[in-house]
């Protein structure tokens, strides 16, 4: 199969980071809705997502270890908020940035300072076929737990939820509006770990799920 990866993102402690995308890009096929206020696809390389069950595995035993208990929720949620089945599993698929995970697998990693030009980020990484996402990986930096950093269990817990929108096509909006109970989006790349404590995706990130599979009646029945 073609697949091809999507615009790596990352989420930074700063936050500094963008996706490549084209700016405004707010419609993939005729129909279908790729961007909003306070949410945004990656399109156009994601407009949608293959609806067939994902499973999350782990890059090796340390990360399946440290991280399931977090993946647990943050999979019950997406199956819940997405309409598309999500389990964790015990599978270990080892990782490496710009390589595509099997096809309905997000492969997650717990290592210290994924990305060494920027040791406070971690990040993930989408894979997409003609539209669809299709798989996906997360770098978790584990410096999160390190002792003397005094990381909350909520600011880990949000850059988990973040990393893994990212890795089935959600990106950073382009605004970071307040919803009706005073909730940023959590996909906004400024300082949402350390504001946020709710430990769940916002309104804004339902509405960039419901679109992002309410968007698949748009392309024809031989694609993702």
């Amino acid at each position: 199969m073609n697949r091809r990866i999507a615009a790596t993102t990352a989420f930074a402690l700063t936050l500094t980071a963008g996706a490549l995308l084209t700016p405004h890009q707010a419609r993939g096929a005729t129909g279908s809705t790729t961007s909003g206020n306070g949410w945004k696809l990656q399109a156009p390389r994601i407009t949608h997502i293959d609806t067939r069950p994902w499973s999350i595995a782990f890059h090796d035993a340390t990360s399946r270890s440290k991280l399931t208990p977090y993946l647990k929720n943050t999979a019950a949620e997406l199956t819940t908020l997405l309409g598309v089945k999500v389990t964790v599993t015990t599978r270990i698929v080892p990782t490496k940035v710009g390589t595509c995970p099997p096809s309905h697998t997000i492969a997650v990693r717990w290592i210290s300072k994924p990305d060494p030009n920027h040791p406070n980020r971690s990040f993930a990484g989408a894979c997409s076929l003609r539209g669809a996402a299709y798989s996906g990986y997360a770098y978790i930096n584990s410096d999160y737990w390190a002792p003397g950093r005094r990381f909350r269990e909520s600011q880990r817990m949000n850059v988990i939820w973040h990393e893994t929108a990212h890795t089935i096509g959600v990106t950073h909006p382009a605004t970071c509006p307040k919803d009706s109970t005073g909730r940023k989006p959590l996909m906004c790349d400024v300082d949402t770990w350390n504001s946020l404590s709710t430990r769940r995706y916002s309104t804004f990130e339902k509405t960039a799920f419901r679109h992002l599979r309410a968007n698949r009646i748009y392309y024809p029945p031989t694609q993702p």
